[in-house]
């Protein structure tokens, strides 16, 4: 298994506390990812041990995946997030 934690992102820049999440797809710290239908956020620590979640292993969740951030040909040179899966 697999643990990181991530800090939720709130206007694009990561904020609140960290959260600890299985994840089942390689990532680095810095890395987007998306942890839920509605949130994105930011890995900040990578191989977690096991013995920090001992006491709720069975409630821990997956991240949905990695987000990749491309950059658009558009005017205003926005960019533009793609789940990764």
């Amino acid at each position: 298994m697999n643990l990181i934690k991530a800090r939720f992102l709130r206007y694009g820049e990561p904020s609140g506390r960290e959260y600890t999440y299985i994840s089942n797809v390689p990532v680095k710290v810095g890395d987007l990812v998306q942890l839920n239908e509605r949130g994105q956020g930011i890995v900040t620590e990578i191989n977690v041990p096991e013995s920090e979640v001992e006491s709720f292993r069975d409630r821990l969740k997956s991240i949905i995946g990695k987000v990749e951030v491309k950059e658009t040909e558009a005017a205003d040179n926005e960019s533009e997030a793609v789940l990764d899966e």
